[in-house]
């Protein structure tokens, strides 16, 4: 994707924003704040390496007046000239656009899928995780059974796409996109975050492959994923695919007005 096309989807980006039928601090607004921010900051990484090239060709004239910076953009100059680091950039590129987007898209997730289950719908859920467990402890005393299913309730973790399914199902009918797809792109890309934050690339499971947008992702037990494909724009395109899904996962809570963001750390991007 060219730099041009880079700032349209940003300047997209603000446009979509400013339409969003939600207020400023509605959790599905922030969403799109922060995914803002995340391809802002891509673009900006991108034209920073375009200027490495424009001062390494001698096209960039330093003036008097910032002469003492000269250092400072010679060093900027090494970027593109350097295959190692080059790389390297660019890789720190690719991993921060597709790690941040997807915090985001987990942690809305996580805060629509709290402010909308109720009490009993979030102990149904627990006891479908815990099935097992639920049935071995059914002939236990009903004060002992109610005693483990309170630690299960403070210590089961409940799967990203458990939440998803969730909001989905409050009206499915609304969901325009390919949703047996999308909850398999969910899965993929859970995987490849887990291995980029907690392994250093490595994985550890079963075997699982993934295609997307003419890029083979592999991932083998005890080995670092592969991934085989000429497209450069992979990581943004995971980021814009990210985001559809996150939208079309919206019309299915359309008529809730509001879902306020925690008071403990939103700021608003745009």
């Amino acid at each position: 994707m060219t730099l041009d096309e880079l700032l349209q989807l940003t300047d997209d980006c603000k446009e979509e924003i400013a339409e969003l039928p939600w207020h400023d601090d509605d959790v599905r607004h922030s969403f799109f704040g922060f995914y803002y921010s995340t391809i802002y900051d891509y673009y900006i990484g991108k034209s920073v390496f375009r200027l490495a090239q424009l001062i390494g060709e001698g096209n960039v004239l330093f003036k008097g007046e910032i002469y003492d910076f000269k250092a400072h953009a010679k060093r900027l100059y090494e970027i593109q000239d350097h295959p190692l680091l080059a790389t390297g950039y660019h890789n720190d590129l690719n991993r921060n656009i597709a790690l941040g987007t997807w915090t985001s898209f987990e942690h809305s997730i996580s805060l629509i899928f709290e402010y909308l289950v109720t009490d009993f719908e979030y102990d149904a859920i627990i006891k479908t995780i815990n099935a097992k467990l639920v049935k071995a402890i059914s002939s236990l005393e009903e004060s002992y059974i109610a005693a483990i299913f309170e630690i299960l309730k403070k210590s089961s973790f409940v799967p990203l796409i458990r939440r998803f399914n969730f909001i989905i199902e409050r009206n499915k009918n609304q969901y325009i996109g390919d949703l047996r797809a999308d909850r398999e792109f969910i899965e993929f890309v859970s995987r490849l975050r887990n291995c980029m934050v907690h392994a250093n690339g490595y994985y550890h499971g079963n075997y699982f492959r993934y295609e997307f947008n003419e890029t083979v992702f592999e991932f083998k037990d005890k080995a670092i994923f592969s991934q085989t494909g000429q497209n450069l724009n992979i990581y943004l395109e995971m980021c814009i695919k990210l985001k559809e899904i996150f939208k079309n996962m919206c019309a299915c809570i359309s008529e809730v007005e509001n879902i306020p963001y925690p008071e403990d750390g939103q700021q608003n991007i745009v």
